[in-house]
């Protein structure tokens, strides 16, 4: 499916939403006028895989040489990304 129209998108269901291949334009008539983007669940295993090889990667970086080398971009975020970081976000916040 390339695009829903307004009428389409009123007459659907969530699974059926969920469905969807990827992000589908939304039109009235010939103009898009928005962007229906699915939201899938992540896999709990595949993501503790990804944050487990990030870890991996991130052990031995010299933090202050990343700072500096990013800093000519501006602002660079300050998120402390690390396992034991997700994990304390995610017990604060229920998950």
């Amino acid at each position: 499916m390339t695009h829903l129209s307004i009428r389409d998108l009123q007459k659907i269901s969530s699974e059926t939403i969920g469905a969807l291949a990827g992000p589908t334009a939304v039109k009235s008539g010939e103009r898009t006028v928005g962007l229906l983007i699915p939201l899938k669940a992540a896999d709990p295993e595949r993501l503790a895989a990804v944050l487990a090889r990030a870890e991996a990667l991130a052990r031995g970086r010299d933090d202050a040489a990343d700072d500096a080398a990013l800093a000519r971009f501006g602002e660079v975020d300050p998120v402390d990304w690390s396992i034991e970081a997700v994990r304390a976000l995610m017990k604060k916040e229920g998950g």
